[in-house]
């Protein structure tokens, strides 16, 4: 099925690589421009995951306009609300609309959680 969202405008955060940017690459092959946001540096320094880098912002647009479609992209914060609004405005003046937003933006850190040992009756 294409075409579903044809016209429409969609913002994208952490757009960059994984879910992000097979998002923006779905809705893309629907139809939709695309707003891609994503910081693009680590944001812990704990961080078990690489972080995304511009390069990948970039591939992720590579791959929006080889299917046709336009896209905005901008290396964001989305914990910087003015920042955030700024990029989202241009996006929005350049594209003329915003449709369909994906929330998709976090970080996690793997950690081993240590609990104790077992109570001698058994009960917690």
């Amino acid at each position: 099925m294409t075409g579903r969202v044809e016209g429409k405008v969609a913002f994208i955060t952490g757009a960059a690589r994984g879910q992000g940017r097979s998002h923006a690459v779905k809705l893309a092959q629907e139809g939709a421009d695309i707003i891609a946001i994503d910081i693009c540096k680590p944001i812990r320094p704990d961080a078990s995951i690489a972080p995304a880098k511009p390069d990948d912002l970039a591939e992720t647009a590579n791959l929006v306009k080889a299917l046709g479609r336009r896209i905005v992209t901008a290396e964001v914060d989305v914990r910087d609300y003015d920042a955030l609004k700024a990029e989202v405005d241009a996006g929005v003046e350049q594209l003329g609309r915003l449709d369909i937003i994906v929330a998709n933006a976090g970080s996690a850190t793997a950690v081993q959680l240590w609990i104790g040992p077992p109570s001698p009756t058994g009960r917690k």
